[in-house]
């Protein structure tokens, strides 16, 4: 994480990572191209560490916001029922339904396709009339892919569905949500 500070990359850190910066936030602190993706549990944590106190379940978007901005706006992709992203001057969401069928490595695919998205806005970002925060817009189209991908992997496999099979359907929803024009 030091080296890709020093070297102005973007980093995602999701699972264990997310235990490692909960424990030592100047990993991230005031870095602008780190994205956080908690799930419920971590982003837990996160709140107690950094705003020192529980989890507000009647106003969570102010709280995501004051969390991205006690972390010097880092941006943080809160994992649920719908995906909240803030870096601490906006709040997004992706509310498009996924799938029933949670599966062990969705989150893996999560962070790789924020990564992948975030790469790409970033190059984009200044150019064009694009002024949104890559990180943002990364964590938006990442979490939209996923949550598509899941849906049709599930509309396949129903309760059978694997990560394997989500991980077959992103090229298809990516073409879903992202038609190519030649």
């Amino acid at each position: 994480m030091k080296h890709a500070r020093q070297s102005n990359v973007p980093i995602v850190v999701d699972g264990d990572g997310l235990f490692l910066v909960t424990n030592c936030l100047d990993l991230v602190k005031d870095y602008q191209l780190a994205v956080l993706t908690p799930n419920v549990n971590e982003y837990k944590r996160l709140i107690q560490k950094v705003l020192n106190c529980e989890v507000n379940y009647q106003d969570g978007t102010q709280q995501l916001l004051s969390l991205a901005k006690g972390l010097g706006g880092v941006t943080i992709l809160r994992k649920g029922e719908s995906d909240y992203i803030s870096n601490g001057e906006e709040v997004s969401a992706v509310n498009m339904f996924g799938s029933p069928r949670r599966c062990g490595g969705q989150g893996d695919i999560l962070s790789g396709s924020v990564a992948v998205f975030l790469s790409w806005a970033r190059q984009r970002v200044g150019k064009g009339g694009w002024s949104a925060s890559p990180t943002i817009l990364g964590c938006i189209a990442g979490s939209a892919i996923l949550r598509k991908a899941a849906s049709l992997a599930f509309e396949n496999k129903r309760r059978s569905t694997l990560t394997s099979d989500i991980i077959e359907c992103l090229g298809e929803s990516l073409d879903e949500l992202s038609p190519v024009s030649y």
